[in-house]
């Protein structure tokens, strides 16, 4: 298969080897596996060449980086075609997820091999959404990767890094009013707001000096450091998920992630005011009319990994967050609360505020710290 990024560029992607048994699988479907596969691969390689990393800027990906993706993305169809004994090229997230438990349970394949299948089936999700207009969410899943190197889900914000980003989010959520400040201080205000909401300076009035000041990010920080809440749960959220006069989050069984159980969630009191400051601003803005989710993108749209870890990037620049080498994600503050609450808890109330179906999922997450360990060895004698 041969690509063009532009004139002055060719790339060659042969098709993967596969297994003797799916081959012979796949000698069922040749019929199908002609022009309607090709298309679709020709489509996605030329998308991961020229816009894959950024469509706005219309920034790819490196050859190496689309060669790899490539044969990952042919794997994961040729082992979905195997299981379910016929031709699509429809991949669901929820198809990722039992691809990635069958590699981490079944098969001798070191986890960086693993992760660098969930980034591939990442970028071809991000491909459905981008030019397909397919409703995909953010995917997300519940399998520790240990990748022996700095990767997320190894990494941890602390109480006191959670409370630096949550004073960060009422800080850059803030600003001066408009009739408040000098000429040129607000000509500085407009151009950072410019930035923040991506618009004109020359447009920048009163109007975005009053948006500017809200309760939208500390809200979801704040829920996220008291329950963990993964990315896909931030967009998925409802506003009668709170009921905020027991200081509880409450996630139906029909709405509940990785799992088919109801959940009910401890708040703090830091959070029962953010959210419920968030919920009266909220009630202002025509975006949310006749929609439940709790929280929306300025453009509409639900939160997901991407937008989540852009708006995180912020915070830690704002918090002037030591990251010591570490890969921090959105993630960070799941595997934080997971630690804290089974260090001040106990493991099975953290397994209850985390929404974990097995207490074994949780230990995953807690595996220790030196601040425990040292607390441990104080009592032990």
């Amino acid at each position: 298969m041969q690509l063009k990024e532009d004139t002055t560029k060719t790339v060659e992607f042969p098709v993967p080897p596969v297994a003797e048994a799916t081959e012979e699988r796949l000698d069922d479907f040749s019929a199908l596996l002609g022009d309607d596969y090709r298309d679709f691969k020709q489509t996605f390689l030329e998308w991961l060449l020229i816009e894959g990393r950024d469509t706005y800027k219309r920034e790819g990906y490196a050859d190496a980086t689309v060669r790899t993706t490539h044969y990952k993305v042919e794997e994961a169809y040729r082992w979905l075609w195997e299981r379910e004994e016929s031709y699509t090229k429809e991949f669901t997230p929820d198809d990722a997820t039992e691809l990635i438990e069958f590699l981490v349970r079944r098969t001798t394949h070191p986890e960086t091999y693993v992760y660098t299948f969930e980034k591939s089936l990442k970028r071809l999700f991000k491909f459905f959404r981008e030019k397909r207009n397919k409703d995909i969410p953010e995917w997300s899943h519940d399998i520790p990767l240990d990748t022996n190197s700095d990767s997320s889900t190894k990494d941890k914000f602390y109480p006191e890094e959670m409370r630096a980003l949550y004073e960060a989010a009422l800080a850059i959520s803030s600003v001066k009013s408009y009739h408040s400040v000098s000429r040129s201080e607000r000509d500085q205000i407009k151009a950072y707001l410019a930035q923040r909401f991506e618009m004109p300076k020359s447009e920048i009035g009163a109007e975005e000096f009053e948006r500017a000041n809200s309760w939208k990010i500390p809200s979801i920080v704040s829920v996220s450091s008291d329950c963990g809440l993964r990315p896909i749960e931030v967009g998925r959220a409802k506003v009668d998920w709170f009921n905020l006069e027991n200081k509880k989050m409450l996630v139906p069984k029909d709405e509940s992630t990785k799992n088919d159980a109801e959940w009910e969630c401890a708040l703090s009191s830091k959070s029962v005011t953010a959210v419920s400051n968030w919920l009266s601003e909220r009630g202002s803005y025509d975006l949310y009319d006749g929609r439940d989710a709790v929280w929306l993108t300025r453009t509409g749209n639900t939160y997901g990994s991407g937008t989540l870890n852009r708006v995180l990037s912020k915070l830690i620049e704002a918090a002037d967050l030591d990251q010591q080498g570490r890969n921090l994600s959105w993630y960070s503050f799941r595997h934080g609360s997971a630690s804290m609450w089974a260090e001040q808890e106990g493991i099975y109330l953290a397994k209850n505020q985390l929404r974990h179906k097995n207490v074994e999922t949780t230990m995953r997450y807690t595996r220790g710290s030196v601040d425990a360990a040292t607390k441990a060895a104080d009592s032990m004698w």
